[in-house]
């Protein structure tokens, strides 16, 4: 067995599992797919190996103090795997998921073939985020498809987290990541101090979820006239409505960046993804003006969101703080053509549904935005501190969402 520190995105994982437990579940990566060509059950687990072998992300565990954990990686892993006949995709998927991995012994994968008639019909995994982040997800389960269809990947070339581990402890990693550090702090200084407080709710952390196919569409048909991504104008639409509610000019949030932007990384298998940040002047009634300053502050945080958590966390204690996180789920986030004009927009406003989806009494975060759902219909969901907002601030906030891009889709 083989020890190397944990990577800087895996040290960032570990303070939120730490910061969430019991319920850190809720960072599990699920994905469900179906398959194409029929498969064995004994073929199937003979391409999981095959997969475990090509991704050593698949085969590492946590070792050492739990202070100071480090990972430990195997020649070999035998997860859990389930055959399963008669329930339900998601059922499967919720139940593997329900519950936190054991990070020190269990592997950081689990598996389910859906069977009908012998044959493997659809695939569940868990996939534990100390081991791959949302696009190393999608990496495992491209590859794992090809190997179902007794296919070979290509050849991995990427980075393998050991070798992300030992640059970043390097001469060369601790002076890129001071330098993205002294970024943050040149940024932190140009935020605005803000303050807003509310009769906390038990439980103290609630989340909402608001389903519009208004919103999707609008959100498109935005985004293709200021030729910006839909990402980019939403997280635009989010800071500007936190501004309105913070009364802060200079506002600041920050956003997932998966660091795969250079070639070589692009099939990295880890847990690389860490946070960036957006700081914005909402000094300009102009929405199309403020999408132009939201697109270069994107550009200026997916380069500068490598860096060692710890460091950053005490540069920036005592400094004022961002309003809260905004986190695209969709997978690809490919933008297509809108399809519906500014008559069918606004009367698509009447399907949208909003629900409260979860609720915790644990700090993960006090204003996290995420955004997923399908082309025709998106989801947003709040999960905010009721001492932040109350219940019906966060539904104000997501109606709000939809209610400006509707407009701004109409000018």
């Amino acid at each position: 067995m083989m020890e190397a520190p944990l990577t800087w995105g895996q040290q960032d994982v570990w303070r939120a599992v730490v910061a969430a437990e019991p319920q850190e579940q809720y960072l599990n990566l699920a994905r469900l797919f179906a398959l194409q060509h029929p498969v064995t059950p004994e073929q199937a687990r003979h391409a999981l190996d095959r997969l475990i072998i090509r991704h050593e992300a698949l085969r590492t565990r946590l070792t050492g103090p739990r202070a100071t954990p480090r990972q430990a990686l195997a020649e070999s892993a035998a997860p859990q795997v389930e055959v399963v006949e008669g329930e339900r995709p998601h059922r499967v998927s919720e139940r593997l998921s329900a519950a936190p991995f054991d990070y020190w012994n269990e592997w950081p994968l689990r598996a389910a073939f859906l069977v009908a008639d012998g044959y493997v019909r659809q695939v569940v995994l868990v996939l534990c985020p100390l081991s791959v982040d949302g696009p190393a997800a999608d990496l495992v389960v491209r590859d794992f498809r090809v190997l179902l269809g007794r296919g070979e990947p290509p050849p991995h070339q990427a980075d393998r987290p050991r070798d992300l581990a030992a640059w970043q402890v390097s001469g060369d990693g601790r002076g890129h990541s001071d330098e993205v550090v002294a970024w943050w702090l040149e940024q932190y200084a140009r935020i605005d101090p803000f303050e807003l407080t509310a009769t906390p709710k038990r439980p103290r952390y609630m989340e909402a979820t608001m389903s519009s196919p208004a919103l999707a569409a609008a959100v498109r048909t935005v985004a293709a006239r200021r030729r910006v991504a839909s990402s980019t104008a939403l997280l635009t639409g989010a800071v500007s409505l936190a501004g309105r509610l913070t009364g802060q000019r200079t506002c600041g949030m920050r956003v997932n960046v998966d660091n795969r932007s250079d070639r070589g990384r692009r099939d990295v298998v880890s847990t690389l993804a860490q946070e960036g940040l957006v700081v914005l002047d909402l000094g300009t009634p102009d929405f199309g003006e403020l999408l132009a300053r939201g697109r270069q502050a994107v550009s200026r945080a997916d380069r500068r969101a490598e860096f060692n958590p710890y460091t950053m966390e005490e540069a920036l204690a005592g400094r004022v703080r961002t309003f809260g996180r905004f986190d695209d789920r969709r997978p690809g986030r490919r933008d297509q053509a809108p399809e519906l004009d500014a008559r069918q927009i606004r009367l698509a406003m009447d399907k949208t549904d909003l629900a409260w989806t979860d609720a915790m009494d644990r700090n993960i975060c006090d204003f996290h935005l995420r955004v997923a759902g399908e082309p025709d219909r998106m989801e947003v969901s709040l999960y905010a501190d009721t001492g932040l907002l109350s219940p019906l601030a966060i539904e104000a906030y997501l109606l709000d969402l939809e209610r400006l891009f509707v407009e701004e889709s109409l000018v």
